[in-house]
Order: C-alpha cells, then structure tokens, then sequence
C-alpha cells in the first residue's frame, strides 16, 4: 500500500474522521498507519470482504464507498445488520474475541479498503510509540458504541408487529439524526430485510402510518408528524 505523503494526502479528511483514530495528529498518521500493518485493498461492486466462517485479525474501514454487513439465517432470508458508510469501521468485535465471523460484509459500490492488525492497535508497540495509548481508548469506545447499536437493533427486532418495529426504527432515526426529517440508506426491500419483516406487510404499514397523519414519506425521505 502506498502509505507516504500522498496516500494522507488523499484521504485526510476520511482518516481524521476514523473514530479509531480520533485525537491524532495528522502529522502522526504516517508512522502509525506503517506500526499497524496498514494495508489498502480495493474491490468491484458486490465483491465479498469478509464471509461467514473467516478467521479475523485485521480491522476493516472504509476509505470510499459503501460496504453493508448482511447475516443468512438457515432459511436463506438475508438480514441487513448495518450500513457500512466512509470512514465507518467493521470486524472491530470478531479480531478482538477471536471468534470466527459470523456476518458477511458485502460492498455497495467500489469500494478502497483500509486493513490494520488488532493485535498491533491494542499491544504496547516496541517502539513506545506516543499515539498506542490513544488506540487503545479509541478502540475501547468504538466496540462500547457497536454495543450499544447492537442493543438498539435488538430493541427494534423485539417488537412484535410490523407496525411497532416501524416506529421503534423511526424513532432510532429522529435521535441519530436529531430532527423528525431524515433519509434512510435502504430500498423498501432493503428495510424490510433490515427489519425481518415481510416487503407487502411493510408497504401496507407504511401507508397506513402515512394515511392516518404519522408519517410522509417520497422515496427514501421520510418526516414523522406526530
């Protein structure tokens, strides 16, 4: 990979908004991208990055494009777990456990890649270097976020009807986006497999919720009323 002045030079901004990486000086980004294994990778539209089974020990994040992390059940149904957006990070959960991947993560689009080895993030590097302990406590906080995201799709998935994960979902998007206008990143048949739940129920739902004054929506913009 190229890892000198141009390759920071190029995705700056992206890499300053890596929440691993969050509180480092730019100036640093070079030598510690080279302690930490750092490797570009890039791939086509629908390529595979990680599949179910794998054995992790690098963390994913996304330099440009989009990415999706999608589970099978024994049925066959795909569940959408998250979007995966620039500058976002996956298989944090999996390089740290040891636990072989049980997700896989599927590009959107093309997709450039950033790989670096766990166990280099979270180990004293043998050269001291100023930013490890930094890693570390970025590190900390990201899989205590990815927890609580979990926490919130559970809380979503555990209600009942097609109607109350709408709302649940609904309600997750207006305190993301702190406001009760917000665009979802997912077709209807997308956010019904985000939701388990079945593509017609979901768009009798959404018209009723639309009908009775809770909700307009075009598209993939959406404004809840009351």
């Amino acid at each position: 990979m190229q890892q000198g002045c141009d390759f920071i030079n190029k995705h700056l901004k992206t890499l300053k908004n890596v929440p691993l990486f969050i509180g480092m000086h730019e100036d640093d980004l070079e030598e510690m991208l080279n302690c930490l294994g750092a490797n570009k990778k890039l791939y086509k539209k629908d390529s595979i990055v990680i599949s179910v089974g794998d054995s992790i020990s690098s963390v994913g994040i996304i330099l440009s494009g989009s990415a999706r992390i999608v589970k099978e059940d024994i049925d066959g149904n795909l569940n959408i777990v998250s979007e995966l957006q620039t500058s976002d990070i996956f298989a944090e959960v999996f390089a740290c456990s040891g636990a072989l991947s049980s997700i896989s993560v599927v590009t959107q689009t093309d997709c450039e890649i950033l790989f670096v080895e766990f166990e280099k993030v979270i180990n004293t590097c043998s050269s001291s270097c100023k930013f490890n302990s930094k890693l570390i406590e970025n590190m900390l906080r990201l899989i205590a976020s990815k927890n609580i995201q979990l926490h919130d799709k559970i809380e979503i998935l555990s209600k009942r009807s097609t109607r109350e994960k709408l709302l649940e979902y609904f309600a997750k998007q207006i305190e993301i986006s702190d406001s009760n206008k917000f665009k979802i990143p997912f077709t209807r048949n997308e956010m019904a497999d985000f939701l388990c739940v079945d593509r017609s129920a979901l768009s009798r739902e959404l018209g009723k919720l639309r009908d009775e004054g809770i909700i307009r929506f075009y598209k993939n913009n959406f404004e809840v009323i009351k």
